[in-house]
């Protein structure tokens, strides 16, 4: 799923395939993913699309390639003497997204941003770019000599940041635009939550006083009641009414007695009351049934009318796997009470976020294209990885790191290009953090990356905790998985 909703890929890697020959295209891909990744705090969230079937030339090529830029909402060129070449494929894709681009309703730029990243693999001079690229300065990626940068060297690091940082900004744009819309239904969605609504069912006569005492003692405590339901009356028109109030309140509650209300018109054999608790049972995310105190299961077995006794037996029986369903025998003036504490009850739950199972990627730029291989077997096993981006202020970095280490149960660190000492400094720090900020963490490992392995015999174990260790290369491995996608 694309960063962006609407679209299936956020980004399209426009390139010539001249300048893949020795694969920097494949190494600028990953580079530009991670650092993405690591800006937006998540893996797998965000679609970059890049083309790895250039030499097919079938002739279903060029539809393939234009229905993939039309799902994308950013087109970042690579462009070099390749690129501007008179044979070069590249000048339908830019004409292909400049069209397809403008008719959609942010167009071709979003405020001052183009949604054309001009990422220049050779010093060429502005009169020769593509005229969609026109009024902006590129980003250059290429050295003195005008030959595409080392990816190890510093300056494409710096390079790659700008880059990710200047997508993710327009990204951000485009979302904040297509938001603009929403937003508003969605904040009276939340504020109608927030107000703690309420569906109060229709009740029969006898309760009919008991009802409307506990609306005013609710509405008394800022508690908003949905709309009482009947009018209407007809059977259709009450179910969708009844639907549309539940799904627009924090719970449904229902009051009954021996009388079991009011047959539905053109439904006899349901009541208004019998049917709205049924339908609360199918739509509702919490529901409270009441009966009186003096209505114990004696009782309920000599209530004369068969289907109402056989209903509320139902409803006692009932399986109550979670706290989403209650069942309440209390008195009279003990409903409000209740209500209000299940409301408290449901507002703590919601502040809590299931979420699959987190682990964090941590590792030293160095060690960053490694990480990326564990990135997809995590996500498919419904385990969410996090990556710390890099910050030149060392404050910065560990509270960044102590922000995540809040969010995940599990730990993994990379041992490869960098120092024994940075991953023993580096852990140590995590502990620290963990233990004085009492972080969920269950489980700790090191990945030990080409040239080191574990059978080195390097332990990264502490005297009062475990630390797993597994090669990169045995992560398909059942115990390594059981390692990456349980928690031990």
């Amino acid at each position: 799923m694309a960063y962006l909703d609407g679209f299936d890929h956020d980004i399209f890697i426009s390139f010539a395939h001249v300048d893949n020959q020795d694969g920097w295209v494949d190494v600028f891909q990953k580079h530009l993913t991670i650092e993405l990744n690591r800006r937006i705090g998540r893996a797998g969230q965000l679609v970059v699309w890049l083309d790895k079937r250039r030499l097919q030339g079938n002739q279903l090529f060029d539809k393939t390639i234009e229905e993939a830029i039309n799902r994308t909402a950013l087109f970042v060129a690579l462009n070099s003497n390749g690129y501007l070449h008179p044979a070069s494929y590249c000048h339908k894709e830019v004409r292909w997204f400049s069209e397809k681009a403008q008719q959609e309703p942010f167009g071709l730029s979003v405020g001052d941003r183009l949604r054309f990243f001009n990422t220049l693999l050779t010093n060429l001079h502005f009169e020769k770019w593509p005229a969609e690229f026109a009024g902006t300065s590129g980003h250059a990626f290429h050295d003195e000599d005008g030959f595409p940068l080392d990816p190890t060297s510093k300056l494409y690091r710096d390079q790659i940041r700008q880059l990710s940082r200047a997508i993710l900004d327009t990204l951000d744009a485009i979302k904040n635009v297509s938001a603009q819309t929403t937003n508003d239904k969605a904040a009276l969605d939340q504020t109608s939550k927030s107000a703690a609504t309420i569906f109060l069912a229709d009740t029969a006569d006898s309760l009919r006083r008991v009802r409307n005492r506990v609306a005013e003692e609710l509405q008394r405590q800022n508690i908003v009641l949905a709309a009482p339901i009947p009018p209407p009356f007809a059977a259709a028109q009450h179910e969708e009414s009844v639907v549309a109030e539940i799904n627009h309140s924090i719970l449904s509650v229902h009051l009954f007695d021996q009388w079991e209300g009011r047959a539905i018109e053109g439904l006899p054999e349901k009541t208004y009351p019998q049917r709205q608790a049924e339908l609360a049972l199918e739509h509702a995310a919490d529901v409270l049934i009441w009966v009186p105190q003096t209505m114990d299961v004696a009782t309920i077995e000599n209530i004369e009318d068969e289907s109402h006794r056989a209903f509320l037996q139902q409803l006692e029986s009932r399986e109550r796997k979670d706290a989403s369903y209650e069942f309440l025998r209390e008195s009279k003036t003990e409903i409000t009470r209740q209500i209000l504490a299940r409301i408290e009850q449901i507002k703590k739950r919601q502040q809590i976020v299931m979420s699959p199972t987190a682990a964090l990627l941590d590792s030293h730029r160095k060690d960053q294209l490694h990480a990326i291989q564990i990135f997809q077997l995590l996500i498919e096993g419904n385990v969410q990885p996090y990556l710390n981006p890099e910050d030149d202020d060392p404050r910065s970095n560990l509270k960044i790191l102590e922000e995540r280490l809040k969010q995940v149960s599990k730990l993994i660190l990379f041992f490869g290009a960098v120092a024994e000492d940075w991953v023993r400094a580096r852990l140590a720090e995590a502990l620290k953090i963990a233990v004085e900020q009492r972080c969920p963490l269950k489980t700790l490992a090191v990945c030990f990356v080409p040239p080191h392995y574990k059978e080195e015999g390097i332990s990264f174990s502490t005297g009062f905790t475990q630390v797993h260790h597994f090669n990169l290369a045995d992560i398909h491995d059942p115990n390594t998985l059981k390692l990456l996608l349980g928690d031990i």
